[in-house]
């Protein structure tokens, strides 16, 4: 093996071994930096890539879904089109149907006005029936909240203390309590205890 090179003197080979790891340490951190910076945007690249790339597939079928759309309400708008037009040509056979009124005559035109009338009639009935129907609802729904809160109330009124006591009472003094039967018709059941008496 060779030797390894020495000044002769002790301490400075010392010290010169620490300039030498102190240098190699400081470029082989400042390489670990480059290298951890140079990883580091690689990853942030990869990631942006990706990202670009699902955000331009949702932005893909986004537009899909939205020309699929557009297609289908301009689809539907023919057809509503379409009906209307049927609509309207079976109101006006209907008018003059089977030629009772003739052909364009003011027979055949005052009945197709009262067929829209007709309709426009049984429209407000529905919408009137709808309106009736929810404040029926809404009523049926504000007496079972009233139920409930005079259940609630005579629940305590009826856990009340003085109330049981005054029960108890009144079970306990049979004078007080109505005849069997009710044959005695003049006599009349005695009040509660006046607040003075039971204070």
């Amino acid at each position: 093996m060779r030797p390894m090179p020495s000044t002769g003197n002790h301490t400075l080979d010392l010290i010169v071994l620490a300039l030498i790891a102190l240098v190699l340490l400081s470029l082989g951190y400042r390489l670990g930096r480059w290298v951890g910076t140079l990883a580091a945007a690689k990853l942030v690249e990869n990631k942006e890539k990706e990202l670009f790339t699902t955000q331009r597939g949702f932005k893909q079928l986004y537009e899909q879904e939205i020309a699929k759309l557009k297609e289908s309400n301009a689809e539907l708008v023919e057809r509503v089109k379409t009906m209307e037009t049927r609509v309207e040509e079976y109101r006006k056979k209907a008018a003059g149907f089977g030629g009772l009124f003739g052909s364009g005559g003011k027979r055949a035109d005052a009945m197709y006005a009262l067929l829209l009338e007709n309709e426009a009639l049984e429209e407000a009935l529905y919408a009137q029936n709808e309106k009736l129907k929810q404040e029926r609802t809404d009523a049926l729904k504000e007496q079972m909240r009233s139920a409930s809160y005079r259940r609630v109330l005579m629940s305590q009124l009826l856990n009340d203390e003085r109330i049981k006591g005054y029960v108890a009472e009144i079970l306990a003094d049979e004078k007080r309590l109505p005849a069997p039967g009710g044959s005695d018709g003049n006599q009349t059941p005695a009040a509660l205890p006046e607040a003075s008496q039971t204070s």
